[in-house]
């Protein structure tokens, strides 16, 4: 007796149950219940430091109408039978990139290492093209000295994009006070510059 007591409430509590979840997915369909799962956040990945050569890809590849490969040729070919030769690209690509005006580098530099007669003492001992001072110093002098001629390029495009920062700033008669030189070192720069864009 007790036995069959047992396996009737058994079977009541599995009918009550059954007929209860059936009962509330009733309810749940009629009323168009929705669970809503909220997707996992995406975490920001922190960009990237771009390499030399993904910074090349992006560069804006020309300055005033003009491309680098242009430029670059005009620089090298003013530059042509002195050792500057061949830096025209570096000067091109590294002022581009520093919104610098590419003609007014290739301008200091020329006026600052003579090498269209013969180069100056600095430009062959320290690799110095704009007469920059500071350390380390080249032969006991106040002048930087450089491991490379493209360092040394690239030192003078940073120094020129941040003091005089604008394209009215890089005008040599604007620049010249705030550079330390004279109206005279505008007037050669300017005919180096107006000289470079002729060469063809």
């Amino acid at each position: 007796m007790r036995k069959w007591f047992i396996f009737v409430i058994l079977l009541l509590f599995n009918f009550f149950l059954i007929y209860g979840i059936n009962q509330a997915n009733i309810l749940m369909f009629n009323n168009n219940f929705m669970i809503y799962v909220h997707p996992k956040e995406e975490i920001e990945e922190e960009p990237k430091e771009s390499t030399q050569e993904e910074e090349d890809e992006i560069l804006d590849t020309d300055y005033n109408g003009e491309s680098i490969d242009k430029i670059a040729s005009r620089i090298d070919k003013y530059y042509a039978k002195t050792p500057l030769e061949g830096h025209g690209e570096h000067i091109a690509r590294t002022s581009i990139r520093k919104s610098v005006n590419p003609y007014l580098i290739g301008a200091i530099i020329m006026e600052s290492t003579s090498c269209k007669h013969e180069c100056s003492i600095i430009f062959q001992e320290c690799n110095n093209v704009s007469k920059m001072k500071g350390e380390p110093g080249c032969f006991g002098g106040n002048y930087k000295n450089y491991s490379s001629v493209n360092d040394a390029i690239t030192d003078l495009v940073n120094y020129i994009s941040k003091e005089f920062y604008t394209p009215e700033m890089q005008s040599p008669y604007k620049m010249y006070k705030s550079y330390g030189k004279t109206s005279a070192w505008a007037f050669k720069v300017t005919n180096y510059m107006d000289a470079i864009k002729r060469a063809k």
